[in-house]
Order: structure tokens, then sequence, then C-alpha cells
């Protein structure tokens, strides 16, 4: 555990440029290609009041990279022949059901893997931050879906939803007949290699070289914390890693020949679109984000909690992966990953400064001014445990722009497809709903419904 692989001058240049603009205590990367670990190496520091330094071994929660092992357990059950994707879940788990019992019946594993099942984000996330043990294990919790509303019927369109992970990984040990902690264990880490993965956040908080989440206000770091117990919601994004173990895990699921985790055709269909952004080729397959650009497929997740900001980018052709764990609220992350891909490819991963708008391509006819101003008005949203958000949608020229209370800048939507639009810095998608008439009377972004107010 205690090989290095150094960064080039120039990577390190990228990490500490970006660390030092944005005040980021601690960031631990490490890139891999062609099978091999090439650079993993922590910089800054992993708890900023002891001045204790972050390496490539320092624990951290992934956050919402966990995704892709819950899919990749799944598939695993997929390929023995316990699980089939397109069976209902309610074939699994009698108690699953949302408030429409006939929806919820055509609810299926593939559907909630990729995000469209139509709950969105239910709420009951909030509690895991403000009660010490909200539900006594997963199983109460996927029985309390049953007073869950729809956003939208379900397989209608994407609305990321943390529960229907946490459902997932429900069904996992009850299909395995183990604890889903056990089965990630002895299915995933010990056949990678990962020794310092865990499953929770106890033995984070007990490991000598882990990391310690901070927020950022003017000049001032707060510590944050993070749930004493979160394995409630461990499928979805509970699991704590390190850069290394993480740089082998990306080489697993990038092997196509030999990996130790899934077949090679299990492996696609986990990194292939299940659900589309219009013809853009980006959406969301099982766990992963799925973008392109120069005729490259880049499949990479973010991830975010109290402190943590994460994320891993990878190009599967090209045999590259990156990862990169802060410990910083809202941290660039995700730009971090870009910049050191390109060193790699030796051209921009998907933009050559986070300046330039996004190469999004699509044929979906620009509309006219008129089709746009079904669109215009004030969104409201109070999502449980936190204050009203509100998004005034208006117009420029062929596109969309939302602007937002505190003033930061407008963000601009093309049409890529009816009802969906996609913002061209980030690749965000928001979907307009209708009411019974037609009237556009509703928005999703990011798994939050907004009602149209004006």
């Amino acid at each position: 555990m205690t090989q290095n692989f150094d960064f080039s001058p120039e990577q390190v240049d990228i990490i500490e440029s970006i660390r030092e603009t944005d005040g980021i205590p601690g960031v631990a990367a490490a890139i891999v290609k062609d099978g091999e670990i090439i650079a993993a190496d922590g910089f800054g520091y992993r708890n900023r009041d002891a001045n204790l330094p972050t390496t490539a071994h320092t624990v951290s929660p992934l956050c919402s990279l966990t995704k892709s092992f819950t899919g990749v357990a799944v598939m695993q059950l997929v390929e023995s022949g316990k699980l089939w994707l397109d069976e209902p879940i309610s074939s699994y788990l009698p108690t699953f059901r949302t408030a429409d019992a006939e929806a919820s019946r055509k609810i299926t594993p593939r559907i909630l893997l990729c995000h469209k099942s139509g709950m969105g984000r239910t709420g009951h996330q909030s509690r895991m931050f403000t009660e010490p043990r909200p539900y006594k294990d997963r199983g109460e919790l996927v029985s309390q879906l049953a007073e869950v509303e729809l956003q939208t019927p379900p397989n209608a369109t994407f609305s990321y939803c943390n529960e229907g992970y946490v459902t997932l990984g429900h069904l996992v040990e009850v299909i395995s007949g183990i604890p889903l902690e056990d089965y990630f264990q002895t299915h995933i880490f010990d056949r990678v290699g990962m020794q310092r993965t865990y499953s929770g956040f106890s033995q984070w908080r007990a490991a000598t070289d882990r990391v310690h989440g901070y927020r950022k206000k003017a000049d001032a770091y707060e510590e944050t914390e993070l749930p004493e117990d979160y394995n409630i919601y461990l499928s979805t994004g509970a699991i704590c890693s390190t850069a290394y173990d993480y740089a082998n895990y990306l080489i697993a699921t990038m092997d196509y020949v030999n990996s130790p985790l899934l077949s090679a055709g299990a492996l696609d269909a986990m990194q292939t679109l299940s659900v589309a952004d219009g013809d853009t080729g980006w959406g969301y397959g099982f766990g992963w984000e799925i973008a392109w650009n120069a005729g490259r497929k880049i499949v990479s997740h973010g991830g975010g909690l109290p402190g943590i900001a994460t994320n891993v980018s990878m190009v599967p052709a090209e045999q590259l992966g990156v990862v990169v764990l802060t410990n910083l609220a809202g941290a660039k992350a995700r730009w971090i990953a870009e910049q050191l891909a390109r060193t790699v490819l030796g051209v921009p991963l998907l933009r050559p400064t986070l300046d330039t708008p996004l190469s999004l391509q699509t044929r979906y006819p620009t509309p006219e001014a008129e089709a746009l101003a079904q669109y215009i008005g004030t969104y409201t949203c109070t999502y449980p445990g936190s204050e009203e958000e509100r998004i005034a949608v208006k117009t420029d020229a062929d596109e969309l722009t939302f602007h937002y209370p505190d003033e930061q800048e407008p963000m601009s939507f093309i049409a890529v497809a009816p009802d969906l639009f996609m913002d061209r810095r980030w690749g965000i998608s928001v979907y307009f709903v209708r009411d019974a008439k037609g009237k556009v009377n509703k928005l999703q972004r990011g798994g939050v419904q907004f009602q149209r107010c004006e």
C-alpha cells in the first residue's frame, strides 16, 4: 500500500491550480490507462485543522459514485439467472409499491437502474440528516414508498431517484440472501482487491488516513458532519474508498476480457444509454452517465454530500479512467477529471475551457419563439429539508434561460426533444410536464419537480 505513482508536472499544476483557486483543502486523484494505474496521489490536506496530508490511500465517502457498484451487483444476479431486468420489482419485493398501485407494477429493475421510475426525489433521504435512525432497515424504507405520488408514469422520462437505488440495494440482499454490506465486500471489493473500501461511514470514521469534509463561506471553512449511520442509503451513496482502490475498480470496469466483476456484455449494458437526452447521445445507463464528444463515448458520474465532491470519468475505447475525490462541498471535481483526461488523450475530453459550451449535437428543430413562449414562467419547489427554490424561465433568441434568486449567472438551455432541454455548460437536462389539457405546468430537474406558479 506504499507504492507511489507520480503525476506529471503538468498534471500536478492542473490539480494544484484548481485547488488553490477554489480553496479546496484536499484532492486525491488517480489515472488508469490500458489496465494499469499510471498516476495516484494526494494533494493538500485531508484534515486542514491538523495539517494532515491527503494521500492516494485517504479514505473518503464516494457519494453517488456508489451507484455503479449497485449496478454491478444487480447485473451479477442477472448473469447468475436469479434476476430479470424487465420483471416487475414487486415480483421480488411484494411490499414494493407507490401510491399508484397499477403504475407500480410497471416498475422494473431496469427502470430503477436508469432513474425512470417516475418517483424522483421522494423526500425520504432528508430524514437521514435530521433523525438518528428514521428507518429500521431498507425494507422499511421500501415499504414507505407506498405514500409516494409519481411525478410521471414509469418509463416516461429521467428523474433522478436515490430511493430507487435503495430499493435495488434491498433487492440485491433479498435475492442473494446476504446483507448488502457483505455482498459488496465479497462480490466486488474482494474480487477487485479493494483493501481500503468500506460499506458505510463507521469504518471511514475509524480510519487513520481519512478525509474530513468542509464547506466554505467567504474565507472561512466549517467542517461538515455526515449522518452517524447512513447504511440505509448504502446502495445509493455510502460506500467509502480511496483514489487508489477506485482506480483498481475502474480497471475492472473497463476490462472486457477478464473482468472479475461481469462479462463484457453486462459491462457494456451498464455503459450504454438506457434513457436518452433526445438524439444527443447523452443520457444515463445503469449507474453511469453517458456523453459523447468528437466521436468518443465518455462514461462518468459525479457525487456530492455535505463537505464532499467526487467525480469519475472514463473513455472505455481508450481504456482511460480518472477518479477525483475532494473534501469541499461543490468543488469542481468533474473539471479536474476532465483536465487530467486531456493530458493523456492529447485533446479535450469535453471542452477546452470551463467556459466553452459543450458540443451537444442534435437534429431536433429549433423551436420558434411562439413555441418557446409556452415554457415562460416562474416555477417553485419546496424540497423536504430545504427552503423554497424558485426558477424564472425566460427566453433569449432560440434558447430558454433559467434565472435564480441568488443572481447567479443564468443558465441557457437548448431544445433536444419535445419538452426536453439541455444546458451547454454541464449537460443538465430539464423536462417540462404538461397537464391534461396540454399546458406546461411543471418542470423536472435532477429528480426534483417544480410547480409553475405564473
